[in-house]
C-alpha cells in the first residue's frame, strides 16, 4: 500500500525547486548522513561508464521503518537529527541539520530504493516516487499536493513510498540507496562528459588522479564525471593525500585529526581524499596559518582556524582549486570562492595564486542557506569571518608576498649579471691570443660618456668595461650596452677594415648565444 511523502512547509520551497546545484553536492549530503550514523565508509557507485543507475552505500548504524515512516510523514525538513542525544563515534560532530538529505537525491533521479538495518537486525526495504512537475504544481497551489494543516501551518506531498519485501540475511548493517531512475538529462550529460577535450579515464589511484586534474586550467576539460570526483573529494570531511600535502606542514595538524574520524569516501572503486597537491614550486610560497580564532558575535561564539597559501608566480591549477574554502564541521560550503570572499582589493594576477581553507569549529551555521551550498553573505558571522580573512591579506599575505617577489628579482638580477660578466670574459679571452684581464668599473655613476679601455703589455691585455649604470639607456639594456660596446672596441685592435668588422661579428654572436 502506497503512503504519502510530506515534507514541512519551511523546507519545501528549496526542496520542490531542486535543492543542490550539482549532483557531488546532494550526494554529499549523504555521505554527511553517512557520517552522522556513525559509518567508516560510504561506497558510491555510478555504473560507469553508462550511468543508468547510481547507488549510495554506508556501514552505518542505520535506521528502522518506524524511524522512516517518521521522516516521510512529515519529519524532513522539521526537527534537527540525531535527536536521540546519542554522541558520535570517535568525537565526531553531527553535521546536519534538516534531515532533506535523503530526498536531495530526487535532483537526479525519479525514484530510489532505500534498505537499512540497525545494529541489532532491525530494517526494512522501501520504493519512494518523487511527483514530476513538482514545481509547476506548487505555482498552481494544486490541492492534490498542498494540504493545510492549520490555517498558519501547510504541508506538502512530494511522492510517495511504499514497503518492499525485507530479507535480514542478505542486508549488512547500515544503508543503500538505490537510484535506478535516473532523469535522462544526468544520463546523457555523464555519458556525454566521456567526450571532453582532455577527458582520460581516472585512475584508480587518487593521487595520480589529482597530477592529472593539476594539469587543466579547469575541470570543465576533463568533463562532468572528474567534477563529480573532484566536488566529492573538495566536500566530504576526508584526509588529505598525505600530511605532506602542503608546504610548511600547513596539513599536519588536519591530517591527524582528519584520520582519528576513520571515515572515508569510495567512487567507482577510487578512495577519495582532498584533491589538495601543492609542492615543489621553484619560485616557493608565501604561508599563513591560522590559529584558532575566536569571536563573539552578537553573543554568539565564532571559532575557526585555517591556512592561506599562495604560490608565487604560478597561478593555482586547476581553477577549482583557487580562492577560499569555508567548512563547517570539515565539511566544505560550495567550494572554493575565487574572490576570495569578495575582496575588494586588485591584487592582479597574483589573486590567481592563492589557495585556503577555513575550519569553522563552532558557529556560522545559521549563515547557511538551505542548500548548504552558500552564505547569506550579509549575516554577522559570515561578515566576520570575511572581515578577518581580507585583513589578512590585505595587511599580511600580500605585502610579504610583494616583498618575497622583490628580493627575489633582486637576487636574480645579481645572478645574471654575475652570469653575463663571466660570458663577456670568456668571449674576450676567447678572440686574444695573449691572456686577457677583464676588470669592470665600479664606484658612483659618471657624469662623462664612458668609454672602454684596453691596456696592451708584451704579456697580457686588460680590458676596462664601463659601468652599465652610467649609460643614457633603458635600465634592462644596460648591460648588454656595456657589452657591446667592450666588444667593438676589442674587435677594433684588428689592423684592417674588413678583419675587424668580421671580429665584431664573430664576437657578438657569440656573445649573444650565451644571453
Amino acid at each position: 500500500m502506497r503512503q504519502k511523502i510530506k515534507v514541512h512547509e519551511k523546507a519545501l520551497a528549496h526542496l520542490s525547486r531542486g535543492l543542490y546545484r550539482s549532483p557531488a553536492s546532494a550526494l554529499r549530503e549523504l555521505a554527511s548522513n553517512a557520517w552522522d550514523a556513525n559509518a567508516s565508509v560510504v561506497r558510491i557507485t555510478t555504473n560507469f561508464p553508462n550511468f543508468f543507475q547510481l547507488s549510495v552505500e554506508d556501514d552505518g548504524d542505520g535506521f528502522t521503518s518506524e524511524q522512516f515512516e517518521e521522516l516521510m510523514g512529515g519529519g524532513i525538513g522539521n526537527s534537527g537529527k540525531r535527536t536521540d542525544g546519542k554522541p558520535l563515534r570517535d568525537d565526531r560532530q553531527v553535521i546536519g541539520r534538516l534531515g532533506i538529505g535523503m530526498l536531495g537525491i530526487a535532483q537526479i533521479c525519479g525514484a530510489f530504493v532505500i534498505t537499512s538495518t540497525t545494529i541489532d537486525g532491525k530494517g526494512f526495504r522501501a520504493r519512494v516516487h518523487l511527483y514530476d512537475l513538482l514545481k509547476q504544481r506548487l505555482d498552481d497551489n494544486d490541492p492534490s499536493v498542498i494540504q493545510s494543516v492549520t490555517p498558519d501551518v501547510k504541508e506538502v506531498d512530494v511522492g510517495e513510498y511504499e514497503f518492499l519485501p525485507f530479507e535480514r540475511s542478505v542486508v549488512k548493517k547500515g544503508t543503500h540507496i538505490l537510484a535506478d531512475d535516473l532523469h535522462p538529462t544526468f544520463v546523457s550529460a555523464f555519458q556525454e562528459s566521456l567526450k571532453a577535450p582532455k577527458y582520460r579515464d581516472p585512475p584508480l589511484s587518487w593521487d595520480r588522479a589529482v597530477k592529472i586534474a593539476k594539469k587543466v586550467h579547469s575541470l570543465q576539460e576533463l568533463g562532468d564525471y572528474w567534477r563529480l570526483l573532484w566536488e566529492l573529494s573538495v566536500s566530504c570531511p576526508i584526509p588529505y593525500l598525505s600530511g605532506q600535502a602542503l608546504p610548511e606542514g600547513l596539513a599536519k595538524r588536519e591530517q591527524e585529526r582528519l584520520l582519528s574520524n576513520n571515515f572515508a569516501v569510495d567512487v567507482d572503486g577510487i578512495r577519495l581524499a582532498k584533491p589538495v597537491s601543492l609542492r615543489g614550486n621553484p619560485a616557493g610560497y608565501t604561508t599563513r596559518l591560522i590559529a584558532t580564532t575566536s569571536e563573539t558575535v552578537y553573543g554568539k561564539n565564532l571559532r575557526f582556524h585555517g591556512y592561506i597559501l599562495v604560490q608565487e608566480g604560478k597561478q593555482i591549477r586547476p581553477d577549482e582549486l583557487r580562492g577560499i574554502l569555508i567548512r563547517i564541521k570539515d565539511v566544505a560550503i560550495g567550494y572554493y570562492d575565487g574572490t576570495m570572499l569578495d575582496y575588494k582589493y586588485n591584487e592582479g594576477p597574483r589573486s590567481r595564486w592563492v589557495t585556503g581553507e577555513i575550519f569553522v569549529e563552532e558557529g556560522l551555521e545559521d549563515a547557511l542557506n538551505v542548500d548548504r551550498d552558500s552564505f547569506n553573505r550579509f549575516h554577522p558571522e559570515f561578515r566576520s569571518i570575511q572581515k578577518y580573512i581580507h585583513g589578512l591579506l590585505h595587511s599580511g599575505v600580500f605585502p610579504e608576498v610583494y616583498q618575497e617577489i622583490d628580493q627575489r628579482s633582486k637576487e636574480r638580477t645579481k645572478e645574471r649579471e654575475k652570469a653575463r660578466r663571466s660570458d663577456l670574459k670568456e668571449v674576450i679571452a676567447r678572440s686574444i691570443a695573449t691572456p686577457v684581464q677583464v676588470a669592470f668599473r665600479s664606484g658612483a655613476r659618471h657624469t662623462e660618456e664612458p668609454e672602454v679601455l684596453i691596456e696592451e703589455t708584451a704579456r697580457a691585455v686588460r680590458v676596462v668595461v664601463p659601468q652599465p649604470e652610467s649609460l643614457k639607456t633603458k635600465k634592462t639594456n644596460q648591460q648588454l650596452a656595456a657589452s657591446v660596446m667592450t666588444i667593438f672596441e676589442v674587435a677594433m685592435r684588428e689592423r684592417s677594415r674588413e678583419k675587424q668588422r668580421e671580429a665584431f661579428k664573430k664576437l657578438l654572436l657569440d656573445l649573444l648565444a650565451r644571453w
